[in-house]
């Protein structure tokens, strides 16, 4: 968008940084409630059966949104410190591959230090929420569950609030 000009076009509209950021974060979550759709749909189709209730499985979906508002904080971060597309990619990695790797299945494989720096990237707690729910069948009033979800709101609005901060400090234009 700043390559092509439009944040400049945007800048001189009555449009706000925070209503900028905040349709951008509503259409993510519209993308991502339709991925864990067809994530779920697929896993079923190819056998998966979750052991959740139909509770579980819509808090399930409601903590995938949750933590597609973190990745639009995130990509509002990225942006923010991007001056190209290029660059803006191998940001992105620095947000993305530690998820990847120390906050999913993959961090199990690590070491103890490995696991234990997972505990501070939110993928390991939405995975956690959502092993618990869909392998385990965990009440939503779960301990763990609540503890996950509280983690997830709480660090998504936080890297949200950040990059909307940010993006509007010194990303426009």
């Amino acid at each position: 968008d700043r390559q092509t000009g439009l944040l400049r076009r945007i800048n001189v509209t009555p449009t706000t940084s925070t209503e900028f950021m905040l349709s951008h974060a509503l259409s993510n979550m519209i993308t991502a409630f339709l991925q864990a759709i067809i994530v779920f749909v697929t896993a079923y189709i190819m056998g998966f059966h979750s052991q959740a209730s139909i509770l579980g499985v819509a808090l399930a979906f409601v903590i995938c949104l949750i933590f597609s508002l973190c990745n639009v904080g995130f990509g509002l971060i990225t942006a923010t410190i991007a001056k190209s597309e290029g660059a803006a990619t191998g940001i992105a990695f620095m947000f993305v591959l530690p998820q990847m790797f120390l906050g999913t299945f993959v961090g199990l494989a690590m070491s103890g230090i490995a696991q234990l720096v997972g505990r501070f990237v939110p993928s390991y707690y939405v995975t956690d929420a959502l092993t618990s729910l869909l392998l385990r069948g965990a009440p939503v009033t779960s301990p763990t569950i609540l503890l996950d979800l509280i983690v997830v709101i709480t660090t998504s609005l936080i890297v949200l609030l950040a990059g909307i901060i940010l993006f509007r400090k010194f990303g426009r234009g």
